[in-house]
């Protein structure tokens, strides 16, 4: 039997769990979520995601258990409801929390970690899955297909999940931010503000959809419509001079800061364990 057919409980639906659920659904996975925040339960209940409140009744009634909380609160949540999860496949979506840790709280579990995006609800995200060595080749082939209903799915080894989830976790917000700046651009340069923002929108949709069918480099892509002496390349030079070395920095900073709340998690449970 595949992932998709069995039973799948998301513990913590907030704004990444929600969307890994409602993604999950719409693709017809049973998924039930234990619900953090009231105000979400809308998006949640009209995609078919059966809501719950109780950590442990989800962590009970789930074939396969993820964890969607926040990384400092993900061992303190495992622990409450691990003797429910003996024997079953559980799986992390929360960064900086190594799979060292996990096995630690739950032992009786297998476990893997998974960082998708919230581009999950509209099939759209790029998930890497890096499973423990407690999990079956048969469970790993079967999260990689799991997180294919959800977008794009790579399996990974742990060590590159920090820099992964500054480019594909933190990446969507990145990109919102230069999305905004172009559709602002558009907006002095005279175009009515809806215009600007659907048609910045597009272009970006469409420049990520070139990226991915066609597998040529990006730089390539972007010379096919560089054209000598024109628009185009007024612009591309423009922004050498500064935002391909901000997007370059962003990951960076982003990656290193992932590191250090790894790092800042496993001294803080090393200490009393």
């Amino acid at each position: 039997m595949e992932l998709k057919d069995l039973r799948l409980s998301i513990i913590g639906a907030g704004a990444l769990g929600g969307a890994v659920a409602r993604g999950l659904a719409r693709a017809g996975c049973e998924v039930t979520a234990s619900v953090p925040h009231p105000e979400r339960r809308r998006h949640l209940e009209a995609d078919g995601v059966a809501l719950i409140s109780d950590n442990a009744r989800a962590a009970s009634q789930g074939q396969v258990v993820m964890f969607a909380v926040k990384p400092h609160l993900t061992l303190g949540v495992v622990g409450e409801v691990f003797p429910l999860l003996e024997g079953k496949l559980c799986v992390s979506l929360a960064a900086a929390v190594p799979l060292e840790l996990l096995e630690r709280t739950a032992p009786t579990a297998r476990w893997a970690r998974a960082m998708p995006n919230i581009c999950a609800a509209m099939n759209a995200s790029f998930t890497g899955i890096a499973p423990s060595g407690s999990c079956t080749e048969e469970e790993r082939a079967g999260l990689v297909g799991l997180f294919s209903l959800v977008g794009s799915a790579e399996p990974t080894e742990e060590r590159n999940l920090d820099a992964l989830t500054s480019l594909t976790g933190a990446g969507p917000a990145f990109f919102l931010s230069l999305l905004e700046a172009a559709a602002m651009g558009g907006i002095q340069a005279g175009l009515p503000k809806e215009i600007a923002y659907k048609g910045a929108a597009a272009a970006a949709l469409g420049a990520a959809r070139l990226a991915m069918d066609s597998g040529r480099a990006p730089s390539a892509l972007r010379d096919d419509i560089c054209t000598p002496g024109g628009m185009t390349i007024e612009g591309v030079a423009e922004l050498e001079r500064g935002a391909r070395g901000s997007m370059m920095r962003a990951v960076l900073v982003t990656a290193e800061k992932g590191r250090v709340l790894t790092e800042r998690t496993q001294k803080a449970v090393r200490g009393p364990m």
